[in-house]
């Protein structure tokens, strides 16, 4: 897609979905990746070890990793996604300026996981910035299956996610359904609203997410240590220098890239209690 217009239907619509960003053989890649990192997660809560930044949840069946933050720590390789020239291209497009990402993790919906996601911003705080969560879609998603489900224009609305839900049930407003593949990338505005159902079927879905926002945006936001900057700006130094073509075994993270821990802004729900 042109880039252009990926920047204007961002701003439009509060969300862009753009086709087939990734090649196959680095699809493959991220893939095996993650067998990897699940399988030793999982190993590792069977034996009883502790780990952070892994969610993992038991079933009768059998336990199933749901959710992974902080994910470089656990496989430098998955940086690689930040060296990928088009996808950076549309990114850098978006914010007009260097950037940075806020943070990174791996989302695993299936079918043993009965929950969804419910409406919801991921940032409550109401801004004109382009802040924006990227979605680089693993697995193939299915609107039938409970794939990600957006209100366009929503990301310029004063109203809250309960009473653009109101809004919803009585047809008022409308959502959109995405139906996505493996290898494409969905981006949405901090501010746009949007959910997910539980995973339908038997496959599963791994997304991997990332937020950026500028890096003239960190600086000047005192939530932001100095500190944490630099190392993110190092990180992306080093992938910078790397050749993008494919996902070699040569990733190099800054010493203690996690060590400085940052708290970004709270999500926004729609939470309601019964009269």
């Amino acid at each position: 897609m042109q880039t252009n217009l990926v920047v204007e239907r961002f701003k439009q619509q509060g969300f862009v979905q753009i086709k087939q960003v990734l090649k196959p053989s680095v699809i493959s890649k991220l893939q095996h990746l993650c067998d990897e990192l699940v399988a030793q997660a999982q190993s590792r809560y069977v034996a009883g070890l502790p780990f952070d930044n892994i969610a993992v949840m038991q079933t009768a069946d059998e336990p199933f990793v749901y959710r992974v933050n902080e994910l470089f720590q656990f496989q430098p390789q998955f940086a690689q996604l930040l060296a990928q020239t088009e996808l950076m291209s549309y990114v850098e497009a978006i914010i007009g300026e260097a950037v940075l990402p806020s943070y990174e993790s791996l989302v695993i919906k299936n079918s043993l996981d009965a929950r969804g996601f419910d409406w919801h911003r991921d940032m409550a705080v109401r801004t004109q910035e382009p802040i924006f969560t990227v979605g680089v879609y693993l697995d193939d998603a299915i609107a039938q299956q409970g794939a990600l489900t957006v209100i366009p224009q929503s990301h310029c609305s004063q109203a809250s996610v309960c009473d653009l839900k109101r809004q919803l049930s009585i047809a008022q407003l409308q959502s959109v359904d995405i139906t996505a593949n493996a290898g494409d990338v969905v981006i949405h505005h901090v501010n746009t609203v949007h959910a997910s159902g539980r995973q339908k079927g038997s496959a599963i879905r791994r997304t991997i997410y990332f937020e950026f926002r500028a890096v003239s945006h960190f600086i000047d936001n005192p939530c932001f240590p100095s500190e944490w900057i630099e190392k993110r700006q190092a990180l992306m130094a080093n992938l910078n220098a790397l050749n993008s073509a494919d996902m070699p075994n040569n990733v190099q993270l800054p010493n203690d890239l996690y060590v400085t821990q940052v708290r970004i802004e709270p999500a926004e729900y729609c939470i309601e209690f019964a009269s």
